[in-house]
């Protein structure tokens, strides 16, 4: 039998992902990256909103120290994070409608509207 070269090998696990995303996104499931980004935007949102900026320094630390442990720059970790926080300040967020709440809602979804 003959081996596929590593091109045709990555051109099959391309087009695996691609259905597989395809397929998740037909599901309407969440990824972890789409639940940890709902996470930050959440933290961030509440925090700024409430003025709580020793909270956002404390979360800022625990997540420097885990992207320390992996590999990452502390001062390139905490440079991102402020220019994330001044980004939240100017109303940006890195949540991005999948699907309009009407289409939700016209699908039957109970919670399509729900914030919380």
């Amino acid at each position: 039998m003959v081996r596929e070269s590593a091109e045709v090998r990555r051109e099959k696990q391309r087009l695996r992902q691609r259905a597989y995303r395809a397929r998740k996104r037909n599901e309407r499931m969440p990824s972890y990256e789409d639940l940890a980004r709902a996470a930050l935007d959440v933290a961030l949102t509440y925090n700024l909103k409430h003025g709580r900026h020793q909270q956002l320094l404390d979360l800022l630390e625990a997540v420097r120290r885990r992207l320390r442990e992996i590999g990452f720059h502390e001062r390139d970790t905490t440079a991102i994070w402020f220019e994330l926080e001044d980004r939240y300040q100017r109303g940006w967020t890195m949540l991005r409608p999948r699907r309009s709440i009407a289409e939700m809602e016209a699908e039957g979804r109970h919670d399509a509207g729900d914030t919380g």
